[in-house]
């Protein structure tokens, strides 16, 4: 019962030192899978917090060191598995206010400084919210006059390729 409630006990310790030291508290964020720590210390935390509780647990109720440890084993996974899908969730529904230059195709812009047939111009578009300016360059040779709606066709580095909305 002793080792079922010093680990229990070493989980306890790095659940809250995981609760006092936030985000500075992993050692190894680069092992993350999907965005979560999939071999993080908080995870491993719950695991021996949960394994050493119910091991306990078994050996306070007379099961034997084998069925104990099955159970510990048992609940430690579960609550594990529980530990990341709370926190593949918890991210999932975190927004980002960037704008990437790639979900700008397909959406449409007004032009507010005109495109000349070959050139560079600038168009404004709306997303998440947010005015956002980028140079363009018509997809085909014309030119294209300031205040035009233009459709973003492609994109080839930080330059949109433009065409005029019909």
């Amino acid at each position: 019962m002793l080792v079922f409630v010093s680990l229990a006990a070493i989980g306890l310790l790095l659940t809250a030192a995981s609760a006092l030291l936030g985000h500075d508290f992993e050692a190894h964020p680069e092992l993350e899978v999907a965005g979560v720590g999939f071999l993080s210390l908080r995870a491993m935390a719950i695991f021996l917090l949960t394994f050493g509780t119910v091991g306990a647990l078994g050996r306070w109720l007379e099961k034997p060191p084998l069925t104990s440890s099955l159970w510990g084993l048992l609940a430690g996974a579960g609550m594990y598995g529980i530990y990341i899908a709370a926190m593949q969730l918890i991210r999932s529904q975190q927004a980002s206010s960037l704008i990437e230059d790639r979900e700008l195709v397909g959406l449409t812009a007004m032009v507010t400084v005109a495109i000349p047939a070959n050139g560079v111009g600038e168009v404004t578009c709306r997303l998440k919210s947010q005015t956002t300016r980028r140079m363009a360059r018509a997809s085909r040779p014309q030119p294209i006059a300031e205040g035009a709606l233009v459709r973003v066709a492609e994109l080839h580095g930080a330059m949109l390729l433009v065409e005029p909305v019909s």
